[in-house]
């Protein structure tokens, strides 16, 4: 509904659990519901995401060897004592003084996490460039991250370079991704919508996991399988002939029902080569009372203004959400290459998200976001022996345009303070860029990506 802001007199839309005298923005400063959430900054990136994720792959191994070894000392000593002194094995243990520090400061305890997991698929609307990729294929090169924003080639551990030095340019010692191969015409993509989503959802969760859940089909049923694919789904750029459906089956386990599109959001005519349409898991048994609702933004681009779509999962009881933005920014932006004017133009564009409460945006960029902070996500993740003979983490990258030579899939976390990524299989990956075909048919000049995020409330 729409309401009147009393404090900064706004025209506003609120839900029906949440205010209806004081919209989102001054509710922060009269009532405190959450965090203030500080504005990004993408100018001077110092924390490199790469960095991050490595610390801890690394952390949970190290504890996890940690935890064997306490384990197996505890044992074998406990075994030692029992044989030399069979007494002691029954005696009770010696008591020990407790002493309690009532200085000692409680850290605030964390009330909830809030995860959803989202699909973006991008598709060709406009000139079949995903043509050009069908005649040429795609390839993938294996880069070490050697700190920072440097990576080295596997096969040439010493020789790093910033990562943007990789761009504009075919990786080292790259290898076919998708190979050469025919293209789907509107009507097989029309037939194969279904199929394009299971294919991803299959190549980046562990389908046996929610297979079995379904199988069991507990009460929580909805709320557990959020946790195994994908909860929100984006289908961007419609085909003139092959119109976004109403609902996505990929299978008798999964269902999405469509929530909104920028067609009946924001404009009845819009070009096909800006649509995007929603598609949230449908509720089945589900314990938890979540909502799902979809708005529409406009922001003035380079060129043209982009019309955003946003999917917002509302927990009533709790008074909190989560907002996620599928995007696809002006084409405007494909002549920023260099790495001022890419700063500025996201720093513009989560500035946008921000003062629009929306917590991560996911999309086409249209810009080379290969080395900024959210903007990256591998083809896989994993640990491999280099040049030098040792194992080092590595990145197994493919470029994300119709050139094949740039990468424009990204995503901004906009909301830094509260929002995280976390894994979304047993490989560890948060963040995954999946392929642009289907039965090595390409469909898309773009692959599609998949992130899992989670927001946390203190």
């Amino acid at each position: 509904m729409l309401i009147q802001c009393r404090r900064c007199h706004r025209k506003v839309f609120v839900f029906q659990f949440e205010s209806k005298t004081l919209c989102k923005s001054c509710l922060t400063h009269v009532a405190k519901p959450g965090p203030i959430r500080k504005k990004p900054s993408y100018v001077d990136l110092k924390k490199s995401p790469h960095d991050a994720r490595i610390q801890k792959t690394f952390k949970s191994m190290k504890q996890a060897r940690r935890e064997q070894v306490r384990l197996r000392r505890s044992a074998s000593g406990s075994l030692l004592s029992a044989l030399l002194d069979p007494v002691r094995e029954s005696s009770p243990p010696s008591s020990q003084m407790m002493t309690l520090d009532d200085t000692a400061s409680i850290p605030a305890p964390s009330v909830m996490t809030l995860q959803c997991m989202t699909l973006f698929i991008p598709f060709d609307a406009g000139k079949k460039f995903y043509k050009d990729n069908a005649k040429q294929g795609t390839f993938q090169g294996n880069l070490v991250p050697t700190g920072g924003f440097n990576f080295a080639p596997l096969q040439n551990v010493g020789g790093f370079q910033p990562l943007a030095a990789f761009n504009t340019r075919p990786y080292p010692h790259h290898t076919p991704f998708e190979k050469k191969s025919g293209f789907l015409e509107e009507d097989d993509v029309l037939a194969s919508y279904d199929a394009i989503v299971l294919k991803h959802i299959q190549e980046a969760t562990n389908v046996l996991e929610w297979k079995r859940l379904h199988a069991r089909r507990p009460y929580d049923l909805h709320k557990q399988l959020t946790q195994l694919v994908p909860e929100v789904i984006f289908l961007s750029e419609e085909l003139k002939g092959a119109p976004f459906p109403d609902e996505l089956r990929p299978c008798p386990e999964l269902t999405y029902r469509r929530i909104g599109s920028i067609r009946t959001l924001l404009d009845p005519d819009v070009d096909p080569k800006n649509e995007i349409s929603a598609y949230v898991l449908r509720d089945e048994m589900f314990s938890s009372q979540v909502l799902y609702e979809a708005r529409g933004l406009i922001r003035q681009g380079v060129n043209h203004p982009e019309k955003w779509l946003c999917v917002q999962k509302i927990v009533p009881e709790y008074r909190v959400y989560f907002e996620v933005a599928g995007v696809h920014l002006d084409a405007g932006y494909t002549g920023h290459t260099k790495d001022d004017k890419k700063h500025k133009a996201l720093e513009e564009v989560a500035r946008f998200a921000h003062d629009n409460n929306v917590d991560v945006l996911l999309g086409d960029l249209n810009m080379d976001s290969f080395e900024l902070g959210g903007g990256f996500f591998p083809n896989r993740f994993s640990f491999q022996e280099g040049s030098d003979g040792n194992i080092h983490p590595t990145y197994t990258v493919s470029h994300s345009n119709t050139n094949a030579k740039n990468n424009y899939m990204g995503g901004i976390i906009v909301n830094q303070e509260q929002v995280d990524t976390e894994s979304i299989n047993l490989l560890g990956e948060d963040t995954r860029s999946l392929s642009r075909t289907l039965n090595d048919h390409f469909y898309s000049d773009h692959p599609a990506i998949m992130a899992n995020y989670v927001k946390s409330f203190r």
